[in-house]
């Protein structure tokens, strides 16, 4: 739980072991990540989730606010975690938070993992439909329950068939965004501090062991911006997974896990992840 006179936005903290912050994307909260791999991860790391500014329990926060606004409450929300140093993993905009993280407070980043993310401007590549993108954007139908909202909303997010196989991830997703959805005007200043995010030349300067995450079927986040992002972070390695959309946590738990073992014990070893640079 969060500390008085501590950081601006809401965090909690479950597990043992090295620091692993999980930042979540655009309008989701610290809550949305899926449960079971939330507890292999707590096997291994003191696992803290941080609801992003606008998000969670984290809504009535100074307005507006920018990239190094978000990626400072990281470095807050580790002070009063007690952690000097922590594996960030970032997804989607969590992403985005994460690298600014990583530029702003490299010396407490011990490894990094983007998902499903993009580099700052003017490094990022548009993708090549946007009809998915602007389905996240749109408010429910007149008389529309916010899970029937949720469900046709995100549905559309994933690989090919991955919805219809997996009903029950889905709706575990949805039940944890419905507990404590994003209000329309949060989502609005959320989306002004990823416009006005900028200077991708920073990323060269990024020391931590790195691995970039990204579906081939990524329909709100083109997979080239994964390519470009490899080609940005010095030494980074990219695991493209075959089939996966937008939320790898979801449809490739374990192929993330073992990215994130992976680069962790890169970070405890002094070496480099032994990740290879291909489709998976």
């Amino acid at each position: 739980m969060s500390r008085s006179r501590g950081p601006e936005v809401h965090w909690r903290a479950c597990g043992r072991g090295p620091g692993l912050v999980l930042l979540n994307g655009w309008s989701a909260s610290g809550l949305a990540w899926p449960r079971s791999w939330l507890r292999e991860l707590e096997r291994e790391f003191r696992v803290v989730r941080i609801d992003n500014r606008g998000s969670g329990w984290s809504r009535f926060v100074p307005t507006p606010f920018t990239m190094a606004d978000l990626a400072d409450d990281v470095a807050a929300v580790l002070d009063a975690a007690e952690l000097p140093s922590a594996t960030v993993l970032g997804m989607s905009m969590g992403g985005m938070i994460a690298q600014e993280f990583a530029m702003r407070h490299g010396d407490r980043l011990d490894a990094l993992v983007l998902v499903a993310t993009r580099a700052p401007a003017p490094a990022y590549i548009v993708p090549r439909t946007s009809g998915e993108a602007l389905g996240l954007l749109t408010p429910p139908r007149r008389g529309e329950a916010l899970d029937t909202y949720f469900t046709r909303v995100w549905s559309t997010a994933v690989g090919d068939g991955f919805a219809d196989r997996n009903a029950d991830a889905i709706a575990e997703l949805v039940r944890q965004i419905v507990e404590r959805p994003t209000p329309r005007q949060m989502l609005v200043h959320q989306l002004r501090a990823v416009n006005g995010w900028g200077h991708a030349e920073r990323l060269r300067g990024v020391i931590a062991p790195t691995a970039i995450v990204h579906g081939t079927q990524d329909r709100l986040m083109d997979v080239r911006n994964a390519r470009r992002l490899a080609e940005l972070i010095p030494q980074a390695r990219l695991v493209e997974l075959t089939g996966v959309g937008h939320l790898p946590p979801l449809e490739a738990p374990d192929a993330v896990l073992e990215v994130i073992a992976d680069v962790a014990g890169a970070a405890a070893n002094g070496s480099t992840p032994t990740l290879e640079t291909s489709s998976s």
